[in-house]
């Protein structure tokens, strides 16, 4: 019996042995590739988060005008679409001229990822600068620039006016003065007396007389000349 004791506590020592030896290197590999898993989730987990996290942020998809563009009219507005939505109210633009006068444009309207700024015409020509900063819906502020230029617009080449036509003035013709017929001469006034009526009839009354007188004388002759 006391020998027995020594033989089963080896017996069950050496069964231990024989069940855990075969075990341990499975489960060295297993802790390994356990502490590998977490070692390599740990370095991709913070980076996967930060991608996330950075295409969250309103990035500029598109303007209009577009940068760099050369115009020949001034817009009346500026267009703005960002890969996000925004808070409207942390949406700013700021024009630069060419020569450094900076300003406020007026948001005239914030939709989603789309902004729009108006832009006064009375600006003219020249070489403009418009920065944004804006803030994403996640709470990134996110800025930028974009440039463009509106060039000198041609004056109209003004059309000349028709001159009004003076017609010459017609100076009244004189009129022809009479001149005298060179071959029918002029009538001189008569220089004798107008006859004068009662006289003509007294030298017809006086001629009668006569010529009764001398019937008279010749018939009285006559009867004489009988007798």
């Amino acid at each position: 019996m006391v020998g027995s004791a020594p033989e089963a506590t080896s017996a069950y020592a050496q069964g231990v042995r024989i069940t855990a030896g075969p075990s341990s290197p499975v489960i060295r590999v297993i802790a390994v590739l356990t502490m590998g898993f977490a070692l390599v989730a740990g370095l991709l987990v913070p980076t996967l988060v930060n991608a996330n996290h950075a295409r969250a942020h309103a990035d500029l998809v598109s303007t209009n005008p577009v940068d760099g563009s050369q115009l020949d009219v001034a817009p009346t507005d500026l267009t703005f679409t960002f890969s996000e939505s925004l808070l409207p109210d942390f949406v700013r633009f700021i024009r630069i001229s060419d020569t450094g006068d900076t300003a406020d444009l007026p948001v005239t309207s914030v939709e989603n990822n789309v902004a729009t700024v108006g832009w006064s015409t009375d600006l003219g020509a020249g070489a403009w600068t418009v920065e944004y900063r804006v803030v994403s819906q996640d709470g990134h502020p996110v800025n930028g620039s974009i440039n463009f230029t509106v060039n000198a617009t041609p004056s109209p080449t003004p059309t000349p006016s028709p001159t009004a036509t003076v017609s010459p003035t017609t100076s009244p013709t004189p009129a022809p003065s009479p001149t005298a017929d060179p071959t029918t001469p002029a009538p001189s006034p008569s220089t004798s007396p107008a006859a004068d009526t009662g006289g003509s009839t007294t030298g017809w009354l006086i001629a009668g007389i006569a010529v009764i007188a001398l019937a008279i004388v010749v018939i009285a002759g006559l009867i004489v000349r009988r007798r």
